[in-house]
């Protein structure tokens, strides 16, 4: 993963009534994740002998070989670069500093004479940051870690990614899913190095982008047990709340749903353009990008948890009419922090309200154009007054019913006293 920790931002949205095809073949897919396969996987892809899996070294090739070798196992179709007959391979070719390497595909047709004609993807990055002596793409040196070991394994990162999409296609192929659209199971390499591998793909698809309803990533996902599965950028489609939180409690996971799309794994390169992608994430932890990222701190439990959470969310999208619309993610456009207790009594606010301190205001965006100024206390958004704890979730929140052209009033407290604003959106555009 190629990314800074970023702050959660909790949406709750009204379940949805839309229900999956075929739940009974769902639940017995669904039972057929196996912890044991899990751990076999990564243990096999995280050793020494993948020699950290870097972008365009050996060890990643043989990782890639590993994982076309499994889709072909369970039956998927190669969906890569045509060879020299005409017939589709296992992989899509490109260069990572001048060193060639691949993503991998395998393609389940779906069962509707239509709607198989659109795609699914759901992936991973195999790739991680690979040994001393090669091209540095973040290694982060751990000095608890054994000075004899010279390989990064990667076992979270994302060694669990990958091993996770391939025990979601083989329940998905085992278990005889049928969605009504297509499924592109996919790994990428290059990640590390600036999300080449996806970005390649979507600069030269090989399946139509215009095609390609949804694009669900998994990147580390695990570690930290304990907590929720972080589902990241549920912003760039209203149905991805919905659609979550009823494959969650069909799989008896918990969840937390973020809007935030960060530019940190392969999802970005498919909201780029256009398509709603989600990004499934269970954090950091002190071994990222360090030697002691190794398989046997991996908790396989959770994994199978977010595997069958991935299995149900992957079917209820590609089975969903209508397709899922894309949308650009609403923004203000201000860096802000919440008020504590002291500071909202400093400044004499009702007791439990609280407010968002600017920060920053971003040039040329909605709080510019509205007048906003860094020092400034925003009370109020559209009628909403914010608590005192998690305010920006609040704002986020509001953000969603915005409607375009619309004016949305804001009242700001400056230099001590209340001023009355008004923001407003432009018709929305891709990115």
């Amino acid at each position: 993963m190629n990314r800074a920790p970023a702050a959660l931002l909790l949406l709750v949205l009204p379940l949805s009534a839309q229900e999956p095809a075929a739940p009974s073949a769902l639940d017995a897919a669904s039972g057929r994740i196996s912890v044991d396969r899990l751990k076999a996987h990564l243990t096999e892809i995280s050793g020494d002998a993948y020699e950290g899996r870097n972008a365009g070294y050996p060890g990643n090739d043989k990782a890639a070989e590993y994982i076309a070798a499994h889709f072909k196992k369970i039956g998927l179709r190669p969906a890569g670069q045509k060879d020299d007959k005409g017939n589709p391979t296992w992989f899509q070719s490109f260069t990572v500093d001048k060193r060639p390497t691949r993503n991998v595909l395998g393609l389940a047709e779906g069962s509707d004479p239509d709607l198989k004609s659109e795609f699914v993807i759901i992936g991973a990055h195999h790739d991680h940051v690979g040994k001393e002596g090669e091209s540095n793409t973040g290694r982060i040196p751990n000095f608890r870690a054994d000075p004899g070991d010279k390989i990064w394994n990667g076992a979270d990162d994302n060694g669990s990614g990958t091993v996770t999409v391939l025990e979601i296609a083989q329940a998905f192929m085992e278990g005889k899913i049928r969605t009504k659209r297509s499924v592109l199971f996919m790994t990428f390499s290059g990640e590390e190095w600036g999300l080449l591998g996806s970005k390649h793909y979507v600069g030269n698809p090989l399946l139509p982008l215009e095609k390609t309803v949804a694009m669900i990533n998994l990147d580390m996902v695990g570690r930290n047990g304990t907590k929720p599965l972080d589902v990241m950028g549920v912003s760039t489609a209203g149905e991805w709340v919905d659609l979550c939180t009823e494959a969650a409690k069909e799989s008896g996971v918990e969840i937390r749903t973020n809007g935030a799309l960060i530019p940190g794994s392969d999802h970005y390169s498919f909201a780029s353009k256009g398509i709603p992608a989600v990004h499934l994430f269970t954090g950091f932890h002190p071994d990222y990008h360090t030697k002691t990222d190794h398989a046997e701190k991996i908790d396989f439990d959770r994994m199978a948890k977010v595997a069958r959470f991935g299995l149900r969310l992957l079917a209820r999208v590609a089975d969903r009419v209508p397709r899922m619309e894309f949308q650009t993610p609403r923004k203000l456009g201000i860096d802000e922090e919440d008020l504590d207790e002291k500071g909202a009594a400093a400044l004499s606010l009702p007791a439990g309200q609280g407010g968002l301190k600017v920060l920053r205001v971003v040039e040329n965006s909605v709080a510019a154009r509205a007048g906003l100024k860094v020092g400034d206390v925003l009370l109020e958004f559209n009628g909403a007054k914010f608590p005192l704890e998690n305010g920006h979730f609040t704002l986020r929140n509001e953000l969603k019913k915005v409607k375009d052209g619309v004016d949305v009033p804001l009242v700001v407290l400056r230099d001590g006293k209340r001023v009355e604003l008004k923001a407003a959106w432009e018709k929305k555009k891709n990115y």
